[in-house]
């Protein structure tokens, strides 16, 4: 078992400008993120634009860090892969499309989100052609554990981590991915896979790649795209003896990955609703039905897209 080395990624596509106000990221809040866990004694390989490689270094030289950071800068992201965002681009506008994904809003139906993430497994597997991964390696987010969700003391990060992954693709899931079809998950992007943070030999880094990048081929030959959640999920039913499942909560894979040490935030216990008051919503929802009722609007375009194939 020897050191891991740790491979992240930034490129501001815009989420600081999201249409969703509770998904609005802005760079400087992915750097506060950044800072909080950056000083992780590991070696960390970053890809960025040229723009965010200096900050990112700043960072982890408060830290004496320097010497173990590598920055990977790239200004053609979206070239990576060819015309792959272009075939993205068209598929997320098709309207049958998004009339079949349940929230149509999501960050999940932008392409150059579901892009960036997949070029994750793109990252890992480029350090690994460049020979710059160590026995072991683990992805982490850049804005991993979204400033403390998870993780009470930010100092908790300040160790030298190492595990044995055992031959094996460590991957965090909300329940059983074996408990749904994979349609089914992407037709309603309810979450299963976690996609903040992976754990794997280097060995397994292109399979994992191939995987994920054969994954995003599929759901284009249906003309339909999402994020890496889904691609991960299908990569997993591909290959299942590849992975071993964490059924677990967010961010808590690191945990359980040997970072036994880390504290969690104290979770307070959910409030309950007044039961005359739940009874007053539920009955006024039934008498006046709410136009933002994701339910009757997802049910009401089913209906549209089977009158339109099958006629009234």
């Amino acid at each position: 078992m020897g050191e891991i080395t740790l491979v992240t990624d930034f490129f501001d596509i815009g989420r600081g400008q999201d249409k969703n106000e509770e998904l609005r990221r802005t760079a400087s809040k992915y750097f506060d993120e950044f800072k909080r866990w950056a000083r992780i004694q590991n070696r960390l390989i970053v890809y960025t634009d040229s723009k965010s490689a200096e900050t990112i270094k700043a960072i982890r030289a408060e830290y004496g860090l320097a010497d173990k950071t590598i920055i990977m800068a790239t200004d053609n992201l979206f070239e990576l892969e060819g015309n792959l965002l272009s075939r993205m681009e068209k598929a997320s506008k098709n309207r049958d499309f998004l009339n079949f994904r349940y929230l149509q809003e999501a960050s999940s139906n932008n392409p150059k989100y579901d892009y960036l993430w997949m070029m994750k497994y793109y990252f890992m597997n480029d350090a690994y052609e460049k020979g710059l991964l160590t026995e072991d390696v683990v992805w982490m987010d850049f804005g991993f554990d979204h400033g403390g969700i998870t993780y009470c003391d930010e100092k908790d990060y300040d160790f030298l981590w190492n595990y044995d992954f055992g031959g094996k693709i460590h991957i965090s899931c909300l329940h059983d991915p074996d408990s749904v079809i994979g349609m089914q998950s992407l037709q309603f992007q309810d979450d299963c896979v976690m996609g903040c943070m992976y754990g794997l030999p280097r060995e397994l880094v292109p399979e994992f790649w191939h995987l994920v990048r054969n994954a995003m081929e599929a759901l284009l030959m249906l003309d339909c795209v999402d994020d890496d959640q889904q691609l991960v999920l299908m990569a997993y039913k591909a290959r299942p003896e590849l992975f071993t499942v964490h059924v677990t909560g967010w961010q808590m894979i690191m945990k359980e990955m040997g970072a036994t040490h880390m504290k969690l935030q104290k979770k307070e216990l959910p409030k309950q609703e007044n039961k005359f008051k739940k009874f007053l919503r539920q009955t006024y929802r039934k008498i006046i039905p709410n136009r933002n009722d994701l339910k009757r609007n997802y049910a009401k375009r089913s209906y549209e897209a089977a009158v339109r194939v099958y006629g009234k």
